[in-house]
């Protein structure tokens, strides 16, 4: 049995109550409710009217933020899985993309987007006189709606299947302040997991706001716009740092949440003294959707928390054997919430290893603090044996990083057959005073003692991935394994 779109009942529902309330703000122009469904469902009669129907799959590859915005409500409004096809990706990593979900049309501004083989759609506007036509809904409230996928920091990126269901849980659980909030997300809508929080603002009857193609001052678009809350990776936050001095503090009003890989200790301080005091730091997946969010006053902890669990979310830290641990103990994270996803697509090998139980295994380990927040330590795979020792990589990351002079640091293994894994860091420094090798080798020796890092390498950056994370199998790369 199918459900009309839960989605497009809630647009309706936030365009009767406000119909000029903004959805969608730019800086160029801004977008209520009311005009953002007359939009919504004048797209949705177009793709029905090229032909988009049930059991098709669409690949969503739209530039502009907000026609990619009333493209995807439009899909969802028809019942129609949707995927981002993103623009920054070459045409061959967007095409594998969507052979692995089974796209079967392209939907787009431009046929210069299209992918040889599918059926494509075309977004530029619709048609007024197709008003009068009835909106189709192809699908069903409980199946796929969006198709997400994950980092990829350790090879292929996983793919999850998202219901509408499962999106409106995880924006009631963990987003529900958002229907008073102006909320700037500085990644591109074009990501997955971007969309979704602008899809959680939404649902909400909150405020997106769009940063636009142009490069901006953002403490100005932020006053300008009147955001209330900015959403940042970290190397978002880093930028942030770099530039105040020109670009000044965040306005009060605007609270900052970043997410998505870990925000060091140092970098947390510096963002409360030099960029706004209302720092908060969480920790989701792109299985679970939000997990845990700290508050501005424990980011002065060294220990780096990411907070204690939303409501509705249950955590628990267990052993090898999935038995709990006690507070304290480093362990492997374990979640279940309202809205996570159940497997992967086209995966049951990784499935059955990160799904049990009602539970999911993210593979990260954390440890909890007597007040219930969580540390991040680092992921179970990157976790290196020397000897028989246990070496996590985050331990050895914070003690490089509160070296004066040292940016970032990321400690991971060459591997030894006599002796197991040999940790070894690669470093950012400072561009002035900053200090070598040798020095950050022997203030690691001093404080960690077997524990440092046998090498270590100065790189101008570490290499990341679109989400802000280290990519450590590029790092391995790079470092020669010399003597081992």
């Amino acid at each position: 049995m199918t459900h009309p779109s839960l989605f497009l009942q809630r647009l309706r529902l936030h365009a009767a109550r406000a119909p000029d309330h903004a959805a969608i703000a730019t800086p160029d122009s801004t977008m209520g409710y009311g005009e953002l469904v007359d939009r919504v469902e004048a797209c949705a009669r177009s793709l029905d009217a090229q032909g988009v129907a049930r059991g098709e799959i669409a690949g969503v590859t739209v530039r502009d933020e907000t026609q990619h915005l009333v493209t995807s409500l439009a899909l969802l409004a028809i019942g129609i899985p949707q995927v981002s096809v993103g623009t920054h990706e070459p045409m061959p990593m967007r095409a594998r993309l969507a052979a692995r979900i089974g796209v079967t049309r392209i939907v787009a501004t431009t046929g210069e987007d299209r992918i040889d083989g599918l059926l494509y759609a075309e977004v530029n506007g619709a048609d007024p006189s197709s008003a009068a036509r009835a909106i189709p809904f192809h699908g069903d409230a409980e199946g796929p709606a969006i198709y997400l996928t994950g980092s990829g920091t350790t090879g292929e990126p996983k793919v999850v299947a998202m219901s509408e269901r499962q999106l409106v849980l995880q924006a009631e659980r963990g987003y529900r302040d958002y229907g008073r909030e102006r909320v700037l997300r500085l990644a591109s809508v074009e990501h997955n997991n971007s969309k979704r929080l602008r899809l959680y603002a939404l649902w909400q009857g909150g405020t997106s706001v769009l940063r636009g193609a142009a490069v901006v001052n953002i403490p100005r678009l932020c006053e300008r716009l009147a955001v209330s809350w900015l959403e940042v990776a970290t190397y978002h936050l880093e930028d942030l740092v770099r530039s105040a001095p020109e670009a000044r503090r965040l306005p009060a009003h605007t609270a900052v949440r970043c997410g998505g890989a870990r925000v060091p200790h140092k970098l947390r301080l510096a963002v409360q003294a030099e960029v706004t005091a209302a720092l908060h730091v969480s920790y989701g997946t792109t299985e679970t959707g939000g997990v845990c969010l700290s508050f501005p006053h424990e980011q002065h902890d060294p220990d780096e928390p990411v907070g204690r669990p939303l409501a509705g979310v249950d955590v628990e830290v267990v052993d090898a054997e999935r038995r709990l641990v006690a507070d304290g103990t480093i362990g492997e994270i374990r979640i279940r919430a309202p809205g996570m996803v159940t497997g992967y697509v086209g995966d049951a090998v990784a499935t059955q290893r990160h799904f049990a139980g009602g539970w999911f295994y993210p593979g990260d380990l954390v440890r909890r603090l007597p007040g219930g927040a969580l540390c991040i330590q680092g992921r179970i795979d990157d976790m290196m044996i020397l000897n028989g020792i246990n070496i996590f990589p985050a331990e050895v990351e914070r003690v490089l990083e509160s070296m004066p002079g040292v940016r970032h640091a990321a400690c991971f293994a060459l591997h030894s057959e006599v002796h197991g894994d040999i940790p070894v860091a690669a470093v950012e420094v400072a561009t002035t005073d900053a200090p070598d090798a040798d020095a950050i080798t022997r203030w690691a020796r001093e404080r960690l003692g077997v524990r440092a890092p046998r090498r270590v390498v100065v790189v101008g950056a570490l290499p990341r991935n679109p989400q802000g994370k280290v990519s450590r199998r590029e790092l391995t790369a790079l470092v020669a394994t010399g003597d081992r």
